[in-house]
């Protein structure tokens, strides 16, 4: 049976996390898929979820916990070349 996964189950599951690969070894030991990324400008953790894709970010802070948010928050990649007008 394939799981549900939630933002708030993510949230729940890194909990204790104060590095990225702890993170990462938490859901890889659940099975988790997720991806590195650096869209957006900082590097962090993607993992795709049943409302959509959440990352997990660490704060400015080194013994602050890593944080859950939506992916919403990055901005768009480049759509292209704006048109030419004459």
């Amino acid at each position: 049976m394939k799981q549900f996964i939630t933002a708030d189950r993510i949230r729940s599951m890194i909990a204790g996390c104060k590095t990225e690969k702890d993170a990462a070894d938490i859901l890889r030991r659940h099975r988790i898929r997720y991806e590195y990324s650096t869209i957006g400008g900082a590097f962090h953790i993607r993992v795709y979820c049943r409302t959509g894709a959440v990352r997990i970010i660490r704060t400015a802070s080194r013994s602050a916990p890593l944080i859950v948010a939506g992916a919403s928050a990055a901005p768009f990649p480049f759509p292209g070349p704006r048109p030419f007008y004459y």
